[in-house]
């Protein structure tokens, strides 16, 4: 595997640093220390950066942000993707619906990363921003593997075994279903740490380490008992594409505490025939 091109690699964290810091804006050396990167690297970069438009430099304050070529990307990434402004308005309405909130994901190499987001927080469970990463590893990206790539998902799993039955609960309900603990509220607030400070050792450890701890656990709720309550973490539904790959994810958050097994599986169903809907309308084949 060819090693990657340092300056490119520096670019791109500049740019995933600042889409996910939402409206902020940071000097250089706040960068060259969230980065981890020495001032005269970045100055290189951040100079090309600017002369294309893809940060601009605040002329009084020093600080840079993200800048307007970025819109244009992002704008003809839409027209390439159609399915994700689809799955935007899919979330707003579902989050009107239902008065949760609503994240939109997709598969990004090895890691999850959030594009959009409706509804407020609501102050339950862990609170997602667009630009977030979480690493596609059980028991993350469930909804993702069940029907791109299962047996890469479980060889990653401390066990296969429940590893392969989650997917095929997940495949045979059409959404899954995640428990709040107390693990994945830390594991939600590292990230939100880790997000600022991408390049801080300790937090990609501690990260790593909530990653495993959660995936020792039944996270996945694989059976829902109607009469039973569960205090749910998240319910996500896939989106497809033309070839019947999950190219999309819709994830509810915000539950209260103690929903009723009746109540996820029509919050379930809710989302699953949302996407499914998504999935048709542009021209996605529902597996």
């Amino acid at each position: 595997m060819a090693r990657p091109a340092l300056s490119a690699s520096r670019a791109l964290g500049v740019l995933n640093f600042l889409a996910a810091q939402g409206d902020e804006a940071f000097t250089m050396s706040e960068l060259a220390r969230r980065l981890d990167v020495n001032v005269a690297s970045l100055h290189s970069v951040l100079n090309v950066l600017a002369d294309g438009g893809y940060v601009v430099r605040h002329p009084r304050l020093r600080t840079y942000s993200l800048g307007p070529a970025v819109i244009a990307v992002g704008s003809a990434a839409m027209e390439r993707h159609p399915s994700i402004d689809v799955a935007r308005q899919a979330a707003r309405q579902l989050s009107e619906q239902l008065e949760l909130e609503v994240a939109v994901s997709a598969p990004a190499g090895d890691e999850i990363v959030f594009l959009a987001r409706a509804g407020e927080h609501l102050g339950h469970g862990v609170q997602l921003h667009v630009g977030q990463r979480v690493p596609m590893r059980p028991p993350f990206g469930s909804v993702f593997a069940a029907w791109n790539d299962p047996e890469a998902w479980i060889a990653r799993s401390l066990d296969p075994i429940r590893a392969a039955d989650v997917l095929e609960t997940v495949r045979r309900r059409g959404f899954s279903v995640a428990t709040e603990q107390d693990t994945r509220r830390e594991l939600g607030e590292a990230l939100d740490r880790l997000a600022g400070e991408p390049s801080n050792a300790a937090l990609v450890d501690r990260v790593d380490a909530l990653v495993t701890q959660l995936g020792e656990r039944d996270y996945h709720v694989r059976e829902i008992d109607a009469e039973g309550f569960y205090n749910v973490s998240l319910i996500a539904a896939p989106v497809f594409d033309s070839s019947g790959r999950v190219c999309l994810a819709l994830t509810l958050v915000g539950f209260p505490d103690a929903l009723t097994g009746s109540e996820v599986t029509r919050l379930g169903e809710t989302v699953r025939d949302a996407t499914r809907a998504a999935s048709r309308k542009t021209g996605g084949r529902v597996a």
